[in-house]
């Protein structure tokens, strides 16, 4: 039997054709649609994990273009010195005067930060003692400490990294504290896309300095206290801010502020029993926590510090007194010989020269403290917002004035103001959804 091939006529074949070129599309359309689908359902996390790459990027590239920088060099040497101390000499919160200060003139003599562990501190540690330190809050030393115990190499490399990972999580809080005040995704992805590039936030991730951490510290007390609002009766999540805040005093003593500016302007509910509850117990958790430093204090020096000293030098300096810390040293030593460095007498000494030099010219120390309040003024984009969101726009304006506010007194580093700006993004990202609402809304009206 004879087969003979069907012909096909040309419109059949070229609908056969067509059909087949169908089929073929059809799985390539079907995954664009279903990645489509992706996108839309979950744009809101794609969003924040750009925006995470972005922080991490940003901090990654800036420490690795200057991995030993010299801002801060000196702040960070002591803390270095005290966590050497504990790790190589198993003494605590000490501070070896002579090893600071060659630790130091390293730094100087390379213009860069120099890690400990390529400095040789045989000789000053067999002719000189190590003394308790009392200038500094001791929290950046202990985190050095823990990181340099297991394997004994005293690098800062660890801890930049570690700072870096935990300010791009900032990010992520600073996200979350957004849609918490406003219930808007678009005012927390911008205020998180604020601080992933801030270039201050960006520089500072990457410097081994307490005030980096008083950035973490003071963003994690007002997301604490955000949670504990979300479920007030709940104990444990107030007793999370004051343990956040309790923490937070051995880098910055002022933290204990935030837990009384939060409560004294959004506390949940009404009344001043309540009101005076949630300033009260965060704040009594974060004392007790500072307790043993207290106690410490008191048994080395003899008197009542509670955190440590270096007001009188901060003010002497704010007011012009002295240009430097060793501009400062030289007067203490020409009118207080044998005040050592740091000490209690010594801060006492510049402190008292500081209110004398306020009593002669009391004017000029007002206008020098109105002149430092310009770092409030962002507090005015609550005005912009103040329809929409009110009780919500008094928190960043709250932990903006506790963090700013005792600096006013004292000087104009604006390391002192840097923990602050969080709170300010947030109002401009708030303002931004503000101005775009209404002009969304204009423009729809016109049409």
């Amino acid at each position: 039997m004879v087969h003979t091939p069907r012909i096909v006529p040309v419109d059949e074949r070229g609908s056969a054709e067509l059909s087949t070129i169908r089929t073929r599309a059809e799985p390539a359309r079907a995954g664009a649609w279903s990645s489509a689908i992706f996108v839309k359902r979950h744009r809101v996390q794609i969003a924040i994990v750009l925006v995470l790459a972005i922080a991490v990027g940003f901090r990654a590239v800036a420490y690795l273009e200057a991995p030993r920088s010299l801002d801060g060099a000196g702040l960070t040497a002591e803390q270095g010195e005290i966590a050497r101390n504990i790790v190589d000499h198993g003494r605590w919160f000490v501070l070896n005067r002579d090893a600071f200060e060659l630790l130091k003139q390293h730094q100087a003599e390379k213009q860069m930060l120099v890690d400990p562990e390529s400095v040789d501190f045989s000789s000053v540690d067999r002719n000189s003692t190590a003394e308790p330190v009392i200038d500094q809050m001791p929290g950046l030393g202990l985190v050095l400490a823990g990181l340099w115990w297991p394997t004994g190499d005293k690098v800062y490399a660890p801890i930049q990294w570690l700072q870096i990972l935990l300010d791009t999580a900032m990010v992520l809080l600073v996200y979350w504290i957004g849609v918490q005040l406003t219930r808007s995704t678009r005012v927390g992805l911008v205020a998180a896309l604020l601080y992933a590039v801030w270039p201050p936030a960006v520089a500072f991730a990457k410097l081994p300095v307490l005030d980096t951490w008083a950035g973490f510290f003071t963003i994690g007390c007002v997301a604490a206290f955000l949670w504990a609002r979300e479920r007030p009766t709940s104990r444990r999540r107030l007793v999370l801010l004051g343990v956040l805040a309790g923490v937070g005093i051995y880098f910055r003593p002022f933290v204990v502020l935030l837990p009384i500016a939060l409560a004294l302007v959004a506390t949940p509910g009404r009344g001043w029993r309540r009101r005076l509850l949630w300033m009260g117990a965060p704040t009594a958790i974060a004392l007790l926590i500072l307790t043993p430093w207290t106690i410490r204090n008191y048994y080395e020096f003899d008197r009542f510090i509670p955190t440590r000293t270096g007001l009188g030098q901060a003010v002497f300096e704010g007011i012009g007194e002295a240009s430097s810390d060793e501009e400062a040293a030289s007067h203490v030593q020409e009118n207080r010989p044998g005040a050592k460095y740091g000490s209690p007498a010594y801060d006492e000494f510049l402190l008292a020269a500081a209110a004398r030099a306020i009593a002669n010219d009391p004017g000029w120390y007002f206008q020098l403290v109105t002149e430092r309040a310009r770092f409030l003024l962002p507090c005015l984009l609550a005005v912009l917002v103040w329809r929409r969101w009110r009780r919500a726009a008094l928190i960043p304006v709250a932990a903006a004035a506790a963090t700013i506010a005792p600096y006013l007194l004292i000087g104009s580093d604006k390391r002192f103001y840097l923990p602050a700006a969080f709170a300010y993004l947030i109002l401009i990202a708030m303002t931004v959804e503000v101005v775009v609402t209404a002009t969304a809304r204009r423009i729809a009206g016109a049409h």
